[in-house]
């Protein structure tokens, strides 16, 4: 392995690296993927899927409100996930394992937008979400009194093997080759604020806790406005197993990633020789193309 592999994997806090879609198409599904523990304790589906939905509206989900203009009361018109087109899995689960919303493709942006609008529709996704919103607090708060639901309070500590966090990697998150470092990282990062700052992983994946850092950083959009951030990191190397085996039992939607993931247990065999790539075994050496 060489220095010139190191941008494969791989500016991946923007999910911006393209790979051929014959490997997307070989992408192994995680349920076909052993992981090595077998003693997980195993979430009923319905409660698992709403776990990681809710990491999903943490990051690009609105609760979109607005005044009525026939009785000029605010009202909740939409609940609504945008996302890349290239995360268009990510909405079509959501779709098809709910049976309710409507996807819309943004016509001049690369953007497919999910809207749930009707009032029986928003109320069940509401009810299922109470004390699983953990950062969208605010407009949570908003959607249950427009329905006269009691607000419950989230727990911060994420437990172990909780679709919660798969849901966050899977819109903000991202998979990281470190070359220099010669391991593969699993990172997640926000803005700081009295919701994030309450976050903790340190129970989530097996035998793993994040570094976790503080950091300040100047808008996107220019001008002297600054902001601190706060970044959670699994990037020990003896983390990385333990991290494949969590995605193995909570499978991320975003395709890119989930590929990343799963090149975590052949990278395993060939680490070892990043400073003699000469001397790998002939039979893994095929394990370079992967990067």
């Amino acid at each position: 392995m060489n220095s010139s592999r190191n941008n494969f994997l791989l500016n991946s806090q923007n999910n911006d690296t393209t790979i051929s879609s014959k490997k997307l198409m070989n992408i192994q599904s995680a349920e076909n993927c052993k992981g090595f523990s077998e003693t997980v304790r195993q979430l009923p589906e319905d409660k698992k899927f709403w776990n990681w939905f809710a990491g999903i509206i943490a990051v690009d989900g609105t609760f979109y409100n607005r005044i009525s203009p026939i009785n000029n009361k605010r009202v909740l018109k939409q609940i609504r996930i945008k996302l890349h087109n290239r995360d268009i899995r990510i909405l079509t689960r959501i779709q098809d394992y709910l049976h309710m919303g409507r996807i819309r493709a943004d016509k001049n942006k690369p953007y497919s937008i999910y809207i749930v609008s009707t009032k029986e529709s928003m109320m069940y996704i509401i009810n299922n979400l109470n004390g699983l919103i953990r950062l969208k607090v605010p407009g949570f708060k908003e959607a249950c009194n427009l329905y006269n639901i009691d607000y419950i309070e989230p727990n911060y500590n994420i437990a172990l093997y909780d679709p919660y966090f798969a849901g966050l990697v899977d819109t903000d998150g991202s998979i990281v080759f470190n070359y220099a470092g010669n391991r593969i990282e699993c990172n997640l990062e926000f803005q700081y604020n009295e919701y994030t700052s309450k976050l903790n992983f340190e129970n989530t994946i097996l035998n793993c806790k994040p570094t976790i850092l503080n950091r300040k950083k100047s808008s996107r959009l220019g001008g002297s406005k600054d902001f601190s951030s706060i970044a959670f990191k699994f990037q020990n190397v003896n983390n990385m197993l333990f991290i494949y085996d969590y995605f193995m039992h909570n499978r991320l939607y975003c395709d890119i990633k989930f590929y990343r993931v799963t090149k975590i247990q052949p990278f395993m065999d060939i680490r070892k020789y990043k400073t003699f790539p000469e001397a790998l075994p002939k039979n893994i050496k095929y394990i370079q193309t992967l990067w």
